[in-house]
């Protein structure tokens, strides 16, 4: 079993590769999220190859503002044995308003060959630099049972 991918695919994974990697260096990285950044980097360089047992997401969240305004903006990268997905999007809260959720299209790629591409692949690195720059927190999540023999 494995993914179907085209030149666009190659070109989002090399993406969640270079963000991993740049996620590894941070001066906070927690062993946990190693641990888990290990897993998801291990499973995008055997792309196409399908890696039994992951199940991980790892990317940021971006808050900024007070009790009165606030916002929060989000861009993540999901692996698993059947998906890999890039979504990004947000929220703003106004007290006199409520609140209001935004996504932009995601890029997904299933195992069996549907996709959904509609997501802007070419300022993904430097937004992620910007909101790390501005104290952006990283995320990791996984639950792989990954058999390394």
């Amino acid at each position: 079993m494995e993914f179907e991918l085209i030149d666009d695919d190659i070109y989002a994974i090399e993406i969640a590769k270079k963000i991993v990697r740049r996620f590894l260096r941070h001066p906070h990285i927690t062993p946990r999220q190693v641990v888990g950044l290990g897993n998801a980097l291990h499973a995008l360089e055997r792309l196409p190859k399908v890696t039994e047992g992951l199940n991980c997401e790892f990317g940021l969240e971006y808050h900024a503002g007070n009790e009165e305004i606030n916002e929060m903006q989000y861009i993540t990268f999901r692996i698993s044995e059947t998906e890999f997905e890039i979504q990004k999007g947000g929220s703003v809260y106004d007290k006199a308003v409520g609140s209001d959720s935004l996504s932009e299209p995601s890029w997904l790629i299933e195992v069996g060959g549907n996709r959904s591409t509609g997501c802007e692949l070419y300022n993904i690195e430097s937004s992620i630099e910007e909101y790390l720059n501005l104290g952006a927190d990283i995320i990791v999540s996984d639950e792989s049972d990954i058999d390394y023999e």
